[in-house]
């Protein structure tokens, strides 16, 4: 068995990690100081970006919550709280701190790359999937805590989570969407001059571009890619975000839904080219972790042979 945090959201639904009911085959939810448990069934799961939805079917789990209205992406040294049930007793635990990096960051449960908050308010097991709340309203959902530092938590901000949401509304969720690039920085002087790239001008040099990704057949390899819809994009491989801030340009994918289509702007054997490209769903050579419950198997000799996952 194991427990997390969750928070109300409109729609009668729960919103918590998707790894506190991976592999789930019976989950409970409990409001704070009640001691009635309720039977909950996961309505959606976003194991890319760790974010699930829960419902509970019967109507008086409701009956006297008000769901928590949503926020914005916090500033850097903004006060959010965190709430949640975390190891170490059995009441609700309120913790406080500041915001402390705003960046794009591998996300453990999944190795996706999304945006992610760093926040120095006491994070520990149990609190995971708990809300971050900054002036009443929700900032974040609480993900993963860096066990070898002292108090560097992260959670999934806002953008994220509306992005899982309206992915969702379908009842199918197709996850975060891929373009299909490897790419390197044009930092050195002499390899921007060997592409004709100018002074002001950024960009990042394409050096593959995967097999039957979106990007197959549309870019190629010594493209230089300059801008995502209109954003310029930095030699360094970021954008300018908000004031004084940069983001990886993957930042720029990563918001568009799955069937989206992007504008690239190119340089190719010196000449900018405009480029649409439809985006689709990130795929993978194996099965992504927990989106095979029960695989198949076969024994034979006493040698086990099954499906290959990154789960196993």
């Amino acid at each position: 068995s194991s427990s997390g945090s969750g928070c109300v959201i409109e729609g009668n639904r729960i919103l918590t990690n998707a790894h506190v009911i991976a592999n789930s085959t019976f989950i409970q939810v409990r409001k704070e100081s009640s001691p009635k448990r309720y039977t909950a069934q996961v309505e959606a799961a976003g194991y890319d970006c760790d974010l699930a939805v829960l419902t509970v079917n019967d109507p008086e789990f409701f009956s006297d919550v008000d769901p928590i209205p949503f926020g914005t992406l916090p500033n850097l040294r903004d006060t959010v709280t965190v709430i949640g049930f975390p190891l170490g007793g059995d009441k609700l635990s309120i913790t406080e701190g500041v915001v402390s990096r705003i960046e794009v960051i591998p996300y453990v449960q999944s190795a996706q790359r999304l945006l992610g908050v760093q926040i120095d308010a006491a994070i520990n097991p149990g609190n995971s999937g708990g809300p971050v709340i900054m002036d009443g309203k929700l900032a974040g959902i609480v993900m993963q805590l860096m066990s070898s530092s002292q108090n560097i938590g992260y959670m999934i901000p806002m953008p994220v989570i509306e992005h899982f949401l309206t992915d969702s509304t379908d009842g199918t969720y197709d996850g975060f969407p891929i373009l299909g690039i490897e790419y390197q920085m044009t930092e050195n002087t002499v390899l921007r001059d060997f592409f004709g790239l100018q002074d002001d001008e950024g960009g990042v040099l394409l050096t593959n571009i995967i097999p039957f990704s979106p990007a197959d057949g549309r870019l190629k390899s010594d493209d230089v890619l300059l801008a995502i819809d209109g954003v310029p994009i930095a030699e360094d491989g970021t954008f300018e975000f908000r004031r004084n801030e940069r983001l990886a340009f993957s930042h720029l994918i990563n918001r568009k839904q799955a069937n989206d289509t992007i504008d690239l702007l190119i340089l190719r054997k010196g000449k900018k080219i405009s480029v649409q490209i439809p985006l689709s769903p990130a795929f993978y050579l194996l099965a992504p972790p927990n989106t095979v419950a029960q695989p198949s198997y076969y024994i034979y000799g006493g040698v086990v042979f099954t499906v290959l996952t990154m789960d196993l």
